[in-house]
């Protein structure tokens, strides 16, 4: 019996979700180990044998997403797991299967990854880590309870730790939110007259911007995210004035709509 393919998630995070989506868009099975903060760099230990991922500008050595191959292969990229991903589709004309069909897919995506995710991110957590109860919820919904006890234990030294490695301050929120709003103007303009990002066609670029967009339009499980991020109504009135604005937008509608087609629940 083969073992299985396993996917080494920070369980909530949009680019573990962008990961999470291209296997299951590609109808690849895999086992997911799925952590809090503080908690996934030693999933990433053990799942790696302690030898850890790739570092980039956006992550460290023991970042996730890690998907753990059958083979024993070992990606630690979220966009090199959806290429991964979208190779066992097919090959395709371009190599790299029916998510990646084009170069400038590739390109965009590499774009969104470094330009886009780190500052919904920042915004997210800026949100989430004002009062504490936000980030013990998310615990409760989506790991087990031992974990969601231990991170509950530790959350004051977590969210401290957060704020310093993702620059979680008012100044950067302010500089992340400009960025982000850049972000949605752009796509928009692309969006003119075309379906998709890159054309007619669904591709990767379209599920890395929805993925990356996700925490500040809050999709939800019923539409097809693969974690459960904060209920509407559990947020301060500014957070829910914030999804709002962010929902009105046309990218706000299109990476909704990307979702409602192209993402099935799990």
């Amino acid at each position: 019996m083969s073992r299985p393919h396993r996917l080494v998630t920070l369980v909530f995070s949009h680019y573990n979700e962008k990961a999470r989506w291209a296997l299951d868009h590609c109808d690849i099975s895999y086992e997911e180990h799925g952590f809090m903060p503080g908690f996934s760099q030693l999933g990433v230990m053990v799942a790696t044998r302690g030898r850890g991922g790739r570092a980039d500008s956006v992550s460290s050595r023991w970042s996730t997403p890690v998907l753990v191959t059958a083979d024993r292969e070992v990606l630690a990229d979220s966009t090199d797991i959806a290429r991964w991903a979208s190779r066992q589709a097919g090959a395709g004309d371009g190599g790299d299967g029916p998510l990646f069909p084009d170069p400038a897919v590739l390109d965009l995506v590499e774009e969104l990854g470094h330009g886009f995710g780190p500052h919904t991110r920042r915004i997210a957590y800026w949100h989430a880590l004002r009062g504490g109860s936000v980030m013990k919820r998310l615990a409760d919904d989506n790991v087990g309870r031992v974990q969601a006890l231990g991170f509950r234990m530790l959350a004051p030294l977590g969210s401290r730790m957060i704020r310093r490695a993702l620059n979680v301050t008012d100044d950067g929120y302010r500089r992340s939110l400009e960025r982000v709003n850049e972000w949605i103007a752009r796509v928009e303009r692309t969006l003119a007259g075309r379906r998709y990002l890159c054309g007619d066609v669904f591709t990767a670029a379209d599920l890395t911007f929805a993925a990356l967009f996700a925490p500040l339009v809050l999709i939800g499980r019923a539409d097809g995210y693969g974690a459960t991020l904060p209920a509407l109504d559990d947020l301060a009135p500014d957070t829910r004035e914030l999804v709002a604005t962010m929902r009105d937008t046309r990218a706000g509608a299109f990476a909704r709509d990307v979702y409602r087609q192209h993402r099935q629940p799990r």
